[in-house]
């Protein structure tokens, strides 16, 4: 076998993970332009974040399940129908959804590295290394908007361009 059982169990749970993401993002930045009328910090995170998770899903099969002739597996994801009521809260939420799916991404690469399976380890860590920008852009925007406090959260949304490091993926 080309890719391990275990590694390819993690894959596919790493992918169903990507779903998920994007669902929630979805549902936070939904809740950012909607109910807060931050419209500029919704649309620069739905495009550059939330739309991340879906493309980065078909990297991970195509790098590292397809080319070895593994059909991806697609679990059910959950619905999204939270509601926030202050934007700090949810800009932290954020970078732990964002910081907790990097350790996600990390136990991906460990177990493909005990099993052997360094073909899949060495795509992993590229992603890694890409998905890292991430990291350090909602790192930035927390620090950003514990700067600002919860008062000036329609001047965040207005500078917010100022430290957004992403660059604009979805425009």
């Amino acid at each position: 076998m080309i890719v391990s059982k275990p590694t390819q169990d993690a894959l596919m749970e790493l992918i169903k993970q990507c779903f998920i993401e994007n669902r929630k993002l979805d549902r936070i930045v939904s809740i950012l332009g909607v109910k807060f009328a931050m419209n500029e910090t919704a649309n620069l995170i739905h495009h550059n974040i939330a739309h991340y998770f879906p493309a980065l899903s078909d990297r991970i099969g195509e790098l590292c399940l397809e080319r070895y002739n593994i059909s991806v597996l697609y679990g059910e994801t959950p619905s999204a129908y939270e509601d926030y009521d202050k934007v700090v809260e949810i800009i932290h939420l954020i970078e732990n959804r964002i910081i907790d799916f990097q350790s996600a991404m990390m136990a991906v690469c460990k177990i493909a590295f005990e099993n052997n399976d360094i073909n899949v380890y060495t795509d992993m860590l590229g992603l890694l290394a890409e998905y890292n920008k991430l990291v350090e852009q909602v790192i930035l925007l927390a620090d950003k908007v514990d700067y600002y406090g919860e008062d000036k959260i329609m001047e965040f949304d207005h500078d917010i361009s100022h430290f957004w490091i992403l660059g604009e993926i979805g425009k």
